[in-house]
């Protein structure tokens, strides 16, 4: 990545994201390998069975989590940090009612959920000590979730991986000690208590003196909606990764029996690998996207979404090379004999599987892209496309065997990049930028050091050179711009900057985007912005922003 301020931002969040994201799955993994090696490969199927349920304790807390971020970024974006203190204190007491009514639907309702199953009296039994383990995960996981998600937004995601390291501890000691002594409920139990410890991970910074998050006590019926409107787009895939399992098995056990249900579990576990790297550069993707759609400013945005395709498919090309390598190990950590028929076929079936997920990567990143720049029902039919409606059709191939079935479900993943395409082929392309507005746009990444100003004053004159303004304003802004990166290069820090200028109605926006110690420039001005109609200093954890909102008749009176 080039060293720019939203570069300098996306690596660090996608550092952190990625990382959490893979202890999160690498725990899932751990779950089922000990339950493989210490109990066998049933208890594996019948984990495989009830993990829908957890999946759905995922579903509803993003469903409080992602709409309220969401807003929380809009809110950062229109630099109002009262908005975005209310929204987090309105997410966290929801967050909390919501985990006590799931705990006890599932305290109240256990036969009734547990009897949708209907499977052997063998498996039954592994189900019922799973489920009894993960009764009480619904408050901390929420909570965990939901903090999670706000300190990403906020540029603290460096405590969200600590948080991530201490479940990661925790769970995995919880998984080898309480799964060897009460197999699958010692596992489901360290799931809780690794949950919880992460939630608690988030506490201590709000005391500190560098938070800005206030916990305010906050209700409103109407942003509540909106939020919960905007997590219902924003969530579909998770909704649908609990379903998709459920379909494949059900297809499994009809087309090749009950046995086979092991194979679901390597390639779902697989999904499940890919969907949490996805969900981690999703989680770079969503603050700053929101923020720069609120902004306004369509060169930020597309920087942004330039980074996280790339990052998706190098990623996923890595995990496909080690799929490659490592298949014939997989279903052995799951408890499958080396000499069962089963074993290659499982090691088939990822490495069929495996390649066609590159094009689930990138249509993924469009369609949460559609929802964060606000246009929900095409994020929502890509998302429906790709993770339900077409997989699931995609298993009518499976007639024809095993192999083909998983042959089947990936190219499917072809089919919704295309379809994608194809709706979007009317609408300025995949990102949906208008190229008249986004020429009427200025951008330019340097470094603060003196050196530098000449190259942005170059910018500046050809952009000038190429839009409808009058020279009046053409002066006004060039000077503005120059005085202000002045002040910022007086600092004598090596620390990015990005300069934007965006055109809105008959007034211009300056955004000067800095990565440096926060240090508010307009203090050094003086009189220098005593008649533009508004200025604000916004800090951040990974960025700061100083906007200018000044109108055409600025200089008559600078």
């Amino acid at each position: 990545m080039t060293k720019t301020v939203i570069g300098e931002r996306f690596r660090a969040v996608f550092t952190a994201s990625i990382a959490s994201m893979a202890i999160a799955y690498v725990l899932l993994l751990t779950d089922n390998i000990v339950a493989g090696q210490f109990v066998g490969d049933e208890a594996v199927a019948a984990m495989t069975l009830v993990a829908p349920i957890m999946t759905l304790i995922f579903f509803l807390s993003y469903m409080v989590a992602d709409g309220l971020a969401m807003m929380f970024s809009y809110a950062k974006g229109n630099n109002d940090r009262r908005k975005a203190n209310e929204l987090f204190g309105m997410g966290t007491e929801v967050s909390v009612a919501a985990g006590i009514i799931v705990t006890l639907v599932l305290v109240v309702f256990r036969e009734e959920i547990l009897s949708l199953w209907k499977i052997s009296p063998q498996l039954m039994t592994y189900a019922v000590d799973y489920y009894r383990g993960l009764m009480f995960v619904a408050l901390p996981c929420m909570l965990n979730i939901y903090f999670y998600t706000i300190y990403v937004a906020e540029g603290e995601e460096n405590i969200c991986l600590k948080a991530s390291i201490a479940m990661f501890v925790v769970n995995m000691a919880g998984d080898i000690l309480l799964g060897y002594k009460f197999g699958l409920l010692g596992i489901a139990i360290a799931t809780t208590v690794g949950n919880l410890v992460s939630f608690l991970y988030h506490v201590p910074y709000l005391f500190s003196k560098n938070c800005q998050l206030r916990f305010v006590r906050y209700w409103n019926g109407e942003e509540f909606w909106r939020g919960i409107f905007y997590s219902w787009y924003h969530s579909m895939d998770t909704l649908c990764l609990a379903l998709l399992p459920v379909i494949f098995s059900a297809f499994v056990i009809f087309r090749f029996g009950e046995q086979h249900l092991i194979i679901v579990t390597v390639i779902v576990n697989m999904i499940t690998l890919l969907i949490a790297i996805y969900t981690g550069i999703v989680d770079c993707l969503q603050p700053m996207v929101c923020q720069y759609h609120a902004e306004g400013a369509l060169h930020s945005v597309r920087k942004t979404m330039h980074l996280g395709i790339t990052s998706t498919i190098a990623v996923t090309a890595v995990l496909i090379l080690f799929s490659f390598v490592f298949a014939e190990v997989l279903p052995g950590l799951f408890g499958v004999a080396p000499e069962e028929k089963l074993y290659s076929e499982a090691v088939y079936a990822v490495r069929i599987f495996m390649p066609f997920t590159i094009f689930l990567g990138v249509t993924l990143m469009f369609a949460n892209y559609y929802i964060y720049v606000e246009r929900l029902n095409l994020g929502a039919l890509i998302k429906f496309l790709l993770l339900l409606v077409l997989p699931s059709a995609g298993l009518i191939a499976g007639f024809f065997g095993i192999k083909f079935l998983w042959a089947g479900v990936g190219f499917s993943f072809i089919v919704a990049l295309i379809l994608n395409r194809l709706i979007t082929r009317n609408k300025f392309g995949l990102l949906l930028i208008d190229p008249k507005i986004f020429s009427r746009q200025f951008s330019f990444d340097t470094t603060a050091a003196p050196e530098n100003l000449p190259a942005l004053t170059s910018e500046l004159e050809k952009f000038f050179s190429r839009i409808k303004f009058d020279d009046e304003r053409k002066i006004f802004l060039m000077t503005l711009t120059e005085k202000i990166f002045n002040v910022y290069a007086t600092r004598n820090k090596n620390f990015q900057l990005e300069v934007s200028i965006i055109p809105d109605g008959d007034e211009m926006i300056l955004i000067f985007r800095d990565n440096g110690e926060p240090v508010n420039p307009s203090e050094q001005f003086g009189r220098l912005l005593d008649n533009v109609r508004e200025k604000n200093y916004i800090t951040g954890g990974d960025e700061n922003k100083l906007v200018i909102i000044s109108r055409s008749n600025s200089l008559e009176h600078s």
